[in-house]
């Protein structure tokens, strides 16, 4: 297609869009009501229903080739058009449908399963976490489908329902059925932009070592006056253990090798994470915390994005209610969890710690440590055309192109993609700080959805043209 050509397709396909934003509101405002809380079974019959759903919008809109998946756990969309021919890439892109659960409800302003428009935002459970990022992803499709009856580019869609809870059938058919989802790039949905005008783009995530670690003493709870003193309080020792695991002064963590494969970042990587427009007062006023804290000798940014952390999470066991009980526990238990940077292996950051542990526990009680979880960072070179490809169809969309960090948070699937695939990543999204996702009272700014669809219409096209720029195999 002439140049001038592709230019008068691709404003046509945008002027579609923006005549749509209705209809497709009305369309984010039917899969929002359906309730796919993927981590309680009593939402089982949503997740099919949400899941049927998507499959029927999709064949709808020309994507015939759409059919769902039966796994273990919830099912699998997955649709593909492939009529741009042998020559042209192939985008992978994917999405999620399950949500996280709604509780507390009654700290929602209206009912997180009854979408609601106010102040230029769609409420709901999803709204931003997935969903709404998912059908700009849609949106874009049916636009370039209903102009043209094609896309510039061959296209794959990969719709999970598991993602809340670690992605466990997603990753198994990733690892078993890779031939169904080869592709030249893949595009995640799922992430959130700075502010309404600033894009980002991940060029990595970490990865997550989640443990529980349980102390056990005594048979059964004691009466500390009788025997305090003369057997150890699992609580005692869990406090002790939980506090030698980090540094009090620089924040660093004290098990041996815990460092030992952490990525040396280069001057011009450092550059790239300060040149963010976000500085350490604007993160601050985020957390609403007295002050930013961390390991020494990085900056707040670098400590969210290319550093390993340790948290605790929770810690449980013995006499928490109201007024005093004087009670030596029989067990107390604590969740941590570590984020984990490229090259960190979660399996070996699980034996690390928990050796440590039991070389610090004294004999006078019991330890386990059970992994939870283990996810592995992904590390992408932010170099590669089609992830500044995508920062070109920010800039085309949203006016400014993506700024790129490490995202500090853990993508389950993005590893398995990449390892399988390998095919650049491209981790992005439409969402925004303050969305709430995970919270009461998410939501989704309208704009951002708006322009989200625009942003895909472009890096299709942008995709497609990169393609015929480069140079024929000999």
């Amino acid at each position: 297609m002439p140049p001038g050509a592709a230019s008068e397709t691709l404003h046509t396909v945008i002027s579609h869009l923006r005549t749509q934003q209705q209809s497709l509101l009305e369309a984010l405002h039917e899969i929002l009501s359906i309730p796919s809380v993927s981590m309680d079974p009593a939402h089982t019959a949503d997740m099919t229903t949400a899941a049927q759903w998507l499959a029927d919008y999709l064949r709808r809109i020309g994507m015939d080739h759409t059919a769902i998946i039966a796994a273990d756990g919830h099912p699998i969309v997955i649709s593909e058009w492939l009529g741009a021919g042998n020559t042209a890439p192939t985008l992978l892109i994917y999405g999620h449908y399950d949500v996280q659960p709604a509780d507390p409800a009654d700290a929602w302003h209206t009912p997180p399963f009854v979408p609601t428009v106010r102040n230029n935002a769609m409420y709901a459970r999803g709204a931003s976490d997935d969903k709404g990022q998912l059908m700009a992803a849609i949106a874009a499709l049916e636009a370039w489908l209903h102009v043209t009856g094609g896309l510039p580019v061959n296209v794959r869609l990969i719709i999970e329902g598991e993602e809340e809870t670690s992605s466990v059938a997603l990753r198994r058919f990733v690892r078993t059925q890779p031939e169904r989802l080869q592709c030249d790039a893949v595009m995640i949905i799922d992430s959130t932009m700075l502010t309404p005008q600033q894009p980002l783009i991940l060029y990595g995530t970490r990865g997550n070592c989640y443990l529980e670690v349980t102390v056990r003493g005594p048979a059964g709870d004691l009466h500390s006056g009788t025997f305090g003193g003369a057997v150890e309080n699992p609580f005692n020792v869990l406090v002790r253990l939980l506090a030698a695991l980090q540094d009090g002064v620089t924040r660093r963590v004290r098990v041996p090798g815990f460092y030992d494969r952490v990525r040396a970042v280069d001057d011009t990587e450092r550059r790239l994470l300060a040149s963010l427009p976000l500085d350490d007062a604007a993160l601050l006023r985020m957390t609403g915390a007295p002050a930013l804290a961390g390991e020494a000798g990085f900056s707040a940014i670098e400590r969210a994005s290319i550093r390993p952390t340790l948290d605790i999470h929770g810690i449980g066991g013995g006499f928490t209610g109201p007024g005093k009980k004087t009670v030596i526990p029989a067990q107390a238990t604590a969740k941590i969890s570590m984020r984990l940077v490229p090259y960190q292996a979660p399996h070996e950051i699980a034996q690390l710690v928990t050796r440590f542990l039991h070389e610090q526990a004294p004999p006078t009680v019991t330890l386990d440590v059970q992994v939870l979880s283990a996810s592995h960072p992904v590390l992408i070179d932010y170099r590669a055309e089609a992830v500044q490809a995508a920062s070109r169809a920010f800039e085309a969309a949203f006016g400014a192109p993506a700024a790129f960090t490490i995202g500090g948070g853990t993508l389950p699937v993005a590893a398995d993609l990449q390892e399988a695939l390998r095919a650049p990543l491209v981790i992005t999204g439409f969402g925004l700080p303050d969305d709430n996702m995970h919270a009461p009272n998410e939501k989704l700014n309208l704009d951002c959805f708006a322009r989200g669809c625009e942003m895909i219409a472009h890096y299709l096209a942008l995709l497609a043209a990169s393609s015929r720029a480069q140079p024929s195999a000999p």
